[in-house]
């Protein structure tokens, strides 16, 4: 992982996964394709470091990050912040 030189708790890789992850207190959110998300697990449990399971987004599931929900509008292609 790369750390951001914008943001310390913005953290990215581009290789042959894709990653981009945001960090801000005790939440995490990120941006990945499946090769990324499956590293990421393989390395979560090597270091035995205990994390949530993970929720995905989708029109019937919106997310809780950072005290905001994150939704995704049908037939929009669009996500909101709120």
């Amino acid at each position: 992982m790369n750390q951001s030189t914008y943001d310390p708790c913005l953290l990215y890789r581009n290789d042959n996964s894709f990653g981009v992850v945001g960090l801000q207190t005790d939440d995490t959110l990120l941006l990945t394709n499946d090769t990324f998300t499956d590293v990421e697990q393989v390395e979560l449990e090597k270091a035995k470091f205990m994390a949530k399971e993970r929720e995905l987004l989708t029109v019937d599931t919106p997310l809780k990050f950072n005290g905001g929900i994150i939704r995704l509008l049908p037939n929009r292609n669009r996500i909101t912040l709120t």
